[in-house]
């Protein structure tokens, strides 16, 4: 197995709203607010008549649908419900060719509502239900992977996080190559030190795009300051601070349509966007993330992955949803607005 992920199963439902309607449900645009399995019903109530589109969602697992709808052979691991939701999840696994290492759990599989405003940008509702509660090591799925994956959101949520450091140190005793992923700045914000630190320890590989990373180095407050008394935005305190995060591990920071740069070893390089129609930009980051590992995984050069990267990503913004268009079946749609 090339690629073997630790995850958070969710069920992703999206629909199209304006900015006055996230104002309306309280949400915090472009943020992940989370809500208790009640309210998060009663605003999917709310907005029934504006879902269009369900599908299986984590950001693991969407890297493993972009890795394996290039060719590689991946396994994914998270708790799901017992509940219809969960089932649809692993067999959408099997669909895209993903190896399921999935636990049962009593409870809900996790929702997370995703809501498009007119600009592109995505606003999340979420309850993570039972995915939190993945416990139990898999270690043939492990020894036999030449990589291990996993997002800051599984090494944050608890009881979930303790058997993703157990992976973490298991696969670096196996010296697998390990991917760690940064997601959610308010998340990232306030656990930044640990953070920072497991990428230290473990990382290899880390993704992650401007506002994570801000939020990891708390130079957002910078970054304001120098727009302010200039006019422009900085970032050289924040690429100094990637640089030196761990420079013996590739570290690919994206910037949407601006592409993205890639840190190693002290030096900095950048990779220009594709030019794309953008509907939607759910999943463009994980595609990015699949592209290029599979890039590195079958001997490509950092910067060549990266664009491989590139190219996957632009496939996926010109869609609703985080599906790979060359592979994705959709669990229940109706016609798009």
């Amino acid at each position: 197995m090339d690629f073997f992920a630790l995850g958070t199963p969710v069920i992703d439902e999206f629909a199209r709203v304006d900015g006055k309607g996230l104002a309306k449900l309280g949400l915090k645009k472009g943020a992940t607010n989370y809500f208790s399995a009640a309210k998060l019903a009663s605003i999917e109530r709310l907005l029934s008549k504006k879902i269009t589109y369900r599908y299986p969602g984590d950001n693991a697992r969407n890297v493993c649908e972009g890795f394996a709808a290039l060719g590689g052979f991946c396994g994914f691991a998270g708790a799901v419900g017992s509940d219809k939701a969960g089932a649809e999840f692993e067999a959408n696994l099997l669909e895209c060719g993903i190896a399921p290492f999935l636990q049962e759990k009593k409870g809900s599989t996790g929702k997370i509502l995703a809501l498009v405003t007119p600009d592109g940008q995505r606003t999340f509702a979420a309850d993570l239900g039972v995915s939190g509660d993945c416990d139990e090591f898999d270690a043939l799925a492990l020894s036999e992977s030449r990589m291990f994956y996993a997002s800051s959101i599984t090494l944050l949520v608890k009881p979930v996080c303790s058997l993703a450091i157990r992976y973490l140190d298991e696969a670096k005793k196996r010296k697998k190559n390990i991917t760690i992923a940064i997601e959610n700045p308010p998340m990232v914000e306030t656990n930044s030190k640990k953070l920072i630190a497991l990428v230290k320890k473990y990382a290899d590989f880390v993704f992650l795009n401007e506002d994570e990373a801000n939020a990891l180095f708390g130079t957002r407050a910078v970054e304001k300051a120098g727009r302010k008394k200039s006019g422009k935005i900085s970032n050289s305190l924040l690429e100094k601070k990637l640089a030196l995060l761990k420079p013996s591990a590739l570290i690919y920071l994206k910037k949407g349509e601006k592409g993205s740069f890639l840190f190693h070893k002290g030096r900095k390089w950048h990779v220009p966007a594709l030019k794309a129609n953008a509907i939607d930009t759910t999943g463009a980051g994980d595609a990015y993330a699949a592209g290029t590992l599979y890039g590195l995984s079958r001997g490509y050069s950092p910067l060549g992955s990266a664009k491989i990267g590139c190219m996957l990503a632009t496939k996926v913004v010109q869609k609703i949803g985080a599906g790979i268009p060359m592979r994705h079946t959709r669990l229940k749609t109706r016609h798009m607005h």
